[in-house]
């Protein structure tokens, strides 16, 4: 049996799918029932919160290995040490946790928090394997609002360059490494097959849904006052233009060829990830 936390969001479900379609057994970690009812008694559900530690340790009984994705706020320490006690009084099943490139070297925020975590689960004396990707594709989903309103991206990145990776390869490689022992104790680092500014992201996206896009260049500290407008934190807001600006500085155009090392195939370009997706930009 293979624990799925995080199974509604971008990567959480792609594990899911991935390890049914390799005939595993399989339970989600949820909330809310109803928003799992896609998969039917495909899947088992243990209905909890990881606020609420008797959850966590029912749904830990009988596992082999567990994803655990952590909420990205303060909170989300407190959760991974309750999950990681759970873990160690239930089995000690192998632990994949969902990190971040960034995680490596950890000059910011968000990066400290990963690695944080990350060393939660290196003391915990469970056996682990991290799962570090970069820029997801699927963060061009929050250009959906302004494209279908104004046919307008708004770009705090300049030119900066990263290799973006869409949420089902990072989902392979995590439900691969779910499955098997030869990744244990390694932090897999992984990128899509090629780097691409928001310019040249913007071209492709306008190509894919035949319809012109124009780029406004809006500065870090525009972006984040609209991230705290949405209602992002303060302290998370900042954290994202800290990376923001590491982008913008170039220092983020960086490839690895992690996917298809571990997976065997090769990772989704933009392009063909964008035309699986493109009603979510057009409201189709």
């Amino acid at each position: 049996m293979y624990l799925v936390t995080g199974a509604t969001g971008n990567v959480g479900k792609e594990v899911v799918e991935e390890l049914l379609a390799a005939g595993e057994k399989v339970r989600v970690f949820t909330r809310d029932e109803r928003k799992v009812a896609r998969w039917g008694a495909r899947v088992e559900k243990a209905v909890g919160d990881f606020a609420r530690p008797d959850t966590v340790a029912a749904a830990l009984a009988g596992v082999t290995a567990a994803f655990l994705l952590p909420s990205a706020d303060a909170e989300g320490h407190e959760h991974v040490r309750g999950f990681l006690a759970a873990a160690q009084e239930r089995g000690a099943p192998r632990v994949v946790l969902l990190s971040s490139f960034s995680a490596g070297s950890p000059t910011n925020l968000l990066a400290r928090r990963h690695a944080e975590r990350e060393q939660l689960v290196r003391a915990s004396g469970l056996r682990w394997t991290f799962v570090r990707p970069g820029t997801f594709m699927s963060n061009t989903f929050q250009w959906a609002r302004s494209i279908k309103a104004e046919r307008v991206v708004y770009n705090p990145h300049g030119d900066g360059k990263t290799a973006p990776i869409a949420p089902r390869d990072i989902g392979a490689v995590a439900a691969r490494a779910m499955v098997a022992q030869d990744l244990l104790g390694e932090a897999l680092e992984l990128t899509g097959p090629e780097l691409l500014s928001t310019p040249e992201q913007v071209e492709i996206l306008a190509r894919v849904l035949g319809t012109p896009l124009r780029r406004v260049d809006v500065s870090v500290d525009a972006a984040k006052r609209r991230m705290i407008e949405a209602g992002t934190p303060a302290s998370l807001a900042e954290a994202v233009g800290e990376l923001i600006e590491r982008i913008r500085a170039g220092n983020a155009a960086v490839q690895t060829d992690t996917v298809e090392r571990v997976t065997g195939r090769k990772p989704r370009t933009f392009e063909a990830w964008a035309r699986e997706h493109a009603p979510v930009w057009t409201g189709g």
